[in-house]
């Protein structure tokens, strides 16, 4: 009897033991910033020596400032042309077939945004040149 009550006693001192030692061995992880050397997974580009267009940037920043111009006049045609319309109402089964018409800021604006994507394009093709994937690190 003594036996088994000693077992019991062993086994159950056992599992409580074993309960305690775990508890604090969990695996926090934090990392360590104190210090000067931190990596941060940023890939580092290394740019060779291709040069800009001629006049790219001088382009660029016409096409903003004319596009600031004509996004203004734009918006006061439109408002313009807002209020000159007659505020009738027409109920009809079909949509009207008269169409509003485009003031020409709006379509010189139209033609600067395509000119500005052109621009973006040759922009993205000189960084795709410049950047080599032999240079980077992985």
């Amino acid at each position: 009897m003594h036996v088994i009550k000693s077992i019991g006693w062993v086994v159950g001192l056992s599992l409580v033991a074993g309960v305690i030692s775990t508890a604090p061995a969990r695996a926090d992880s934090y990392s360590d910033i104190t210090g000067t050397n931190i990596w941060n997974n940023t890939a580092p580009i290394f740019e060779t020596d291709t040069e800009l267009p001629d006049g790219l940037i001088a382009n660029i920043t016409r096409v903003n400032r004319e596009s600031e111009q004509a996004f203004d006049t734009c918006n006061n045609a439109i408002a313009q042309a807002e209020q000159n319309t007659p505020t009738i109402r027409r109920y009809a089964r079909q949509p009207g077939t008269e169409t509003a018409a485009l003031p020409a800021a709006c379509r010189q604006l139209e033609a600067l945004r395509a000119e500005a994507d052109n621009l973006r394009r040759t922009v993205e093709d000189v960084e795709r040149s410049r950047s080599n994937p032999a240079l980077l690190t992985w």
